[in-house]
């Protein structure tokens, strides 16, 4: 077999074909279905046992196949895009990429969870499935990225387009079943209160109509939903909470903030059922008060709470088209000639003079922009606070003309 060079390809494949809806990217992506926000019990996340590498098995990607020469192949479309799939021959990374995928679902991941095996040889497993997990994930994307030498993005982008039609189709599926689904996010879905014999419907079409296993993740005992898509809340039935894209949960906020949000969370894993709610909304209401209050009153235990951390990505002489908040506080560091490199880590506060922000090092408490703080406490919480029907302003006792001023 010849294994031709990027250029060729692209000279005979061509480029891709539709639209990206987010900036930047080359075609368009996988579907992301709008939540629907608030408090939601019993919900199972099920999803696609590694999707796209499963796609490119079932479907047959891959360069050598994706818009072949033959001309009764060419009834075999991709939905949604002008490619289609050779029907003649096996493609070399289909067998490749499903081959791994295989030996990870039915070898490595079940012994992974085999309590028969000693504790030492199932972590030896679940390293191994977890690496071919890595593999597989990235085995999707590198057909649309043009340093690697099999370059075809056709292949990436009815890849995403195949995703796109199984995602709408189980949907469709659910819905036809007579369960709502709550969200959807390229491989998985929310469905409430499903019924085992639901759910075992649901997967057995998958798998006879699709030619995908579709299974329970995990079923939360009750999920939180924003109106942000990417931004949610579940109790898992032993009462972890599991949080998804929440500011909160970032490792760069303050500390100060990052308390509150934990209480938060951590009254939240305690409601077991819709009549708990009220109260803990109650009690949330308390923990956003405080927080506020001692922002106000300038009552942090010490100026370092407040400090966002950030790594330098290279060194601060390096940034000229635009200067992050954490180089401008680095800068100031070199100015009292601290030498920083890249992979150094910043700490720094938001203060009311310019460049209004300062090396927590430097700054004094006086300095400290409050009002800068409660925006980022409003922005931190409101992802949570809408779908528990709460409002920020509210909560801290703003009337409708303080807002608007």
């Amino acid at each position: 077999m010849l294994i031709p060079n990027r250029e060729d390809i692209i000279a005979v494949k061509g480029e891709t074909a539709t639209t990206a809806i987010i900036k930047g990217k080359k075609y368009k992506g996988a579907i992301v279905v709008q939540p629907v926000p608030g408090v939601h019990f019993n919900v199972a996340v099920m999803d696609f046992q590694s999707l796209y590498p499963s796609i490119i098995k079932v479907y047959n990607l891959g360069y050598q196949s994706i818009r072949c020469p033959h001309e009764e192949c060419r009834d075999n479309r991709v939905p949604g895009t002008p490619h289609w799939i050779c029907k003649k021959y096996r493609a070399l990374e289909s067998a490749l990429i499903g081959s791994l995928r295989d030996l990870r679902v039915y070898w490595y991941k079940i012994r992974a969870k085999d309590k028969s095996l000693p504790e030492v040889k199932r972590n030896w497993y679940n390293v191994i499935q977890r690496a071919l997990k890595v593999i597989l994930n990235a085995s999707y994307g590198v057909f649309g990225a043009e340093t690697f030498d099999l370059y075809c993005p056709p292949v990436a982008e009815a890849t995403a387009a195949i995703g796109r039609e199984v995602i709408t189709q189980t949907i469709n599926k659910a819905k036809e079943l007579g369960i709502q689904v709550l969200y959807g996010d390229t491989d998985s879905l929310f469905l409430k209160n499903p019924s085992p014999e639901q759910i075992k419907m649901l997967s057995e079409w998958s798998e006879k109509t699709l030619g995908m296993e579709l299974d329970v993740d995990k079923i939360y005992r009750y999920a939180v939903l924003s109106s942000r898509k990417k931004n949610y809340l579940g109790v898992l039935e032993d009462g972890t909470v599991d949080v998804k894209g929440l500011t909160g949960k970032k490792s760069h906020i303050p500390r100060f903030i990052k308390k509150y949000f934990d209480e938060m969370e951590s009254r939240l894993a305690k409601v077991e059922s819709p009549a708990d709610f009220e109260e803990a909304k109650e009690d949330i209401k308390k923990i956003i008060q405080e927080c506020y209050n001692r922002l106000k009153r300038h009552e942090w235990d010490d100026i370092s709470e407040l400090a966002f951390e950030v790594v330098l990505g290279k060194p601060p002489k390096a940034y000229t088209k635009t200067t992050p908040q954490h180089v401008k506080a680095a800068r100031q560091l070199e100015k009292r000639g601290i030498e920083l490199k890249a992979g150094d880590l910043i700490r720094f506060v938001k203060v009311t003079k310019n460049p209004y922000v300062k090396p927590v090092e430097l700054a004094s408490d006086e300095e400290i922009d409050t009002e800068k703080y409660i925006a980022y406490l409003q922005s931190t919480f409101d992802q949570v606070l809408d779908a528990l029907g709460l409002e920020f302003e509210k909560i801290i006792g703003l009337t409708r003309l303080e807002q608007f001023l």
